[in-house]
């Protein structure tokens, strides 16, 4: 394997360049050639990244043949100088895994420039890609959570993979992005998948997602048409590939549902609302066809709304909702997905949900009962336990586990009459 461990290299494709003493990546003809060779950079971080830069800007500076170039850390980029083409351009970044799996990354440019010199096309094309472990940590730089609505952790709904991309804020583009089968842990593996961006002045995440792409769990698997513009390309864009079933959604405090008198009482809590048509709340029975059962009117304001919805549900399984912002603009974003037993046979309910640094129960009781809770890590060790006396009618319990590691957990509740389980995800 040829290895690469210094701060900065250049690969002049202008010239004849030979990596001395390894025959497998040679330059030829104003090109670095991947010919059963691998390079591997190694050690670069974000505050000391380690650049591979192809000075050359012709799409064929890089040709490949079998091998590939192994970023798999944040800090270890490709910097493809891609100043001198005055056209639209496909580039290829040849990055895989180990020396196994070939996941190609390609951005399709689209501007062009006007003017001396093509000004708007002026920038290189900077790329790292690295693999994590199943919670997705760590995180990529400037990505401030990755925690959803009702303060579900949606690590669960996105591949174990980021992207950075760096350039400037003239170039557009769309991008092919290629993943592990290994790398999808997510509850919904089946997909599809969208890309999704990290938007850093906002410091949120941009909803709705954009491409599409299959999930796989073996092998790999690409999801292409991903918008690399307008939100993010002026500097760092840190980029995942998410479930379009949960995507990572934004605004959200809670969002329960309960059984109250036989009926189904959903609710949930908005931050914010700005330009928003309306709210659907939908639901579904097997997790792909969603029904919408309630449209809810927005205020429109920068302080906390709440919003109920009583119902009788007529199902005898597990039901899921969702709900779906639609904004003014035309643009759509989906929340992420909660569930209920139906309540046609039974009053008493218990639900929880994680929300800033805080573990919060919430039960519905025809009568006084004592609620006793364990918390469990995914080895089955107790991690938390405790009891609370939840009062006839709504009690909301609220636990701190701020000294909680970012990981899965399994929550296990119950009373005289109710018992309840749930995966409770911390991310922060």
């Amino acid at each position: 394997m040829c290895t690469i461990n210094r701060f900065v290299i250049k690969i002049i494709v202008a010239f004849l360049f030979v990596i001395l003493g390894n025959p497998c990546i040679y330059g030829q003809n104003n090109a670095l050639v991947l010919n059963g060779g691998f390079i591997n950079i190694k050690n670069g971080t974000w505050a000391n990244p380690i650049y591979l830069v192809v000075n050359k800007g012709t799409t064929a500076a890089i040709q490949r043949n079998s091998g590939h170039i192994i970023s798999e850390q944040e800090g270890n980029f490709v910097n493809w100088i891609t100043n001198d083409v005055t056209s639209a351009a496909t580039y290829v970044f040849p990055f895989g895994y180990s020396n196994t799996d070939y996941l190609p990354v390609t951005v399709y440019k689209g501007s062009v420039g006007v003017g001396a010199g093509h000004v708007d096309n002026s920038s290189p094309i900077i790329i790292s890609t690295w693999g994590t472990p199943a919670n997705n940590t760590t995180w990529a730089n400037a990505v401030a959570g990755m925690t959803g609505l009702a303060g579900a952790n949606e690590t669960n709904s996105v591949i174990d993979r980021w992207w950075q991309i760096i350039t400037n804020n003239n170039v557009t583009a769309t991008g092919d992005f290629t993943y592990r089968g290994a790398e999808n842990t997510t509850l919904f593996p089946t997909g599809p998948f969208v890309g999704q961006q990290w938007d850093i002045p906002l410091q949120e995440w941009v909803v709705p997602g954009t491409g599409t792409g299959p999930g796989v769990t073996t092998g790999t698997a690409t999801v292409t048409g991903i918008t690399l513009t307008p939100n993010g390309l002026a500097t760092t864009t840190p980029y995942i590939l998410s479930a379009t079933i949960s995507p990572l959604p934004i605004e959200l405090i809670s969002f329960t549902a309960s059984c109250e008198n036989l009926k189904t009482h959903i609710r949930w809590t908005d931050a914010t609302e700005t330009n928003v048509m309306n709210i659907e709340l939908q639901k579904s029975m097997d997790l792909n066809t969603w029904t919408t059962i309630y449209v809810a009117m927005p205020a429109n304001t920068s302080t906390n709304t709440n919003y109920n919805y009583l119902y009788s549900e007529t199902e005898t399984a597990e039901v899921y909702y969702r709900l779906k912002t639609n904004d003014n603009d035309g643009s759509s974003e989906l929340s992420a997905i909660i569930s209920n037993q139906p309540c046609n046979s039974a009053g008493n309910s218990i639900s929880a949900f994680y929300y800033n640094n805080s573990l919060n129960l919430f039960s519905h009781f025809e009568a006084e009962e004592d609620v006793i809770y364990t918390l469990y890590d995914v080895q089955g060790r107790q991690i938390i336990a405790g009891q609370y006396t939840a009062n006839k009618g709504e009690t909301m319990t609220t636990i701190p586990i701020a000294e909680l590691a970012n990981d899965i957990y399994i929550l296990n509740a119950y009373s005289i009459t109710t018992n309840y389980n749930q995966k409770i995800a911390i991310a922060r």
